[in-house]
């Protein structure tokens, strides 16, 4: 055997570049602008709605564009590793400046169907758009700093299917905390001054994550499911990450009066079990990122000419 046919049949593991990592810097350079851009308007005119005061407050948007603005810099001075640093920090800073964004969501999904909800139908318009800019961003940054691990790492091989099998396990067991807690206050009936209905939505809501993180950890998918498992994958994390950040910042604040506080537990043994519960949605967001990290990499969306798909 020749080694050209040695070569021919070696099964080449290299990780593929899918085409957000090739955009990557680009986007980032947007989302700079836009996100500086919109946390500077949220500063100026302040809170639109009363209950967007108790979110991080917008210059953790202009402190997260800053930190990503110094990556892409860092980057073309080609301080490549300082600068994935840098960019995986942005990220963190704002998936925090994001926090709370999905409750504007559910309040501008009110206002604009009319359906009848009080003030929860009320948005603070321009706040939104900060911090739902934000969550992009920090969906920007983590391409960014993937991209400039790939240009200046050693070559890394395709995960196996046992690790991601096991990254889509430990997900999944993430998946049943917070259901099971609030299946439990509502089998106790009253919490509080408030009744507790059935949680039908969280089930609802787990389970599909759940079987999103088993689909993109199975060893074979279908082409046209590809796509679909991707933006599940990526928008569930980012989601979960962004609601998780917002807690961590309520008890952040709440313990060190930084701002006002999303929380008023009063109770350490109750704050302590609201952080444990809630860790579990910064961790599960973080398994699924994982999970479509590794899903990206062994079924690349565009694959290069004459590559086979694993």
């Amino acid at each position: 055997m020749t080694t050209t046919e040695t070569t021919q049949r070696t099964p080449d593991r290299s990780l593929p570049e899918s085409s957000l990592l090739r955009i990557a810097p680009a986007t980032a350079a947007l989302a700079v602008t836009i996100v500086a851009a919109t946390s500077a308007l949220a500063m100026m005119i302040g809170p639109g709605a009363d209950y967007s005061a108790i979110f991080p407050p917008p210059w953790f948007g202009l402190l997260g564009a800053g930190l990503l603005g110094v990556a892409l810099l860092l980057r073309s001075a080609s301080l490549a590793r300082l600068a994935q640093m840098t960019a995986w920090l942005a990220s963190v800073v704002l998936l925090g400046a994001s926090g709370g964004v999905l409750l504007d969501g559910f309040r501008a999904f009110f206002a604009v169907t009319g359906i009848p909800a009080g003030d929860f139908s009320e948005v603070d318009v321009v706040g939104a758009a900060a911090r739902a800019t934000a969550l992009g961003a920090s969906f920007s940054a983590v391409m960014l700093a993937r991209r400039m691990r790939k240009d200046t790492g050693p070559a890394r091989t395709i995960a196996s299917g046992r690790s991601r099998r096991m990254v889509g396990l430990l997900g999944v067991l993430l998946c049943i905390p917070y259901p099971l807690l609030k299946l439990v206050w509502w089998l106790r009936g009253e919490e509080g001054t408030f009744a507790v209905g059935f949680p039908g939505m969280e089930i609802t809501l787990f389970a599909v994550a759940a079987a999103v993180l088993i689909a993109l950890t199975v060893k074979r998918t279908s082409v046209a499911a590809r796509v679909p498992l991707l933006i599940a994958g990526w928008g569930g994390g980012f989601a979960l990450l962004s609601m998780g950040a917002l807690m961590v910042f309520g008890l952040l604040a709440q313990m060190t009066g930084l701002a006002a506080s999303p929380l008023q537990l009063g109770d350490p043994g109750r704050i302590a079990l609201v952080a444990a519960v809630y860790s579990t949605w910064l961790l599960l967001g973080a398994a699924l990122a994982a999970a479509t990290v590794l899903y990206e990499e062994a079924h690349p969306v565009r694959k290069p000419r004459g590559r086979r798909d694993e």
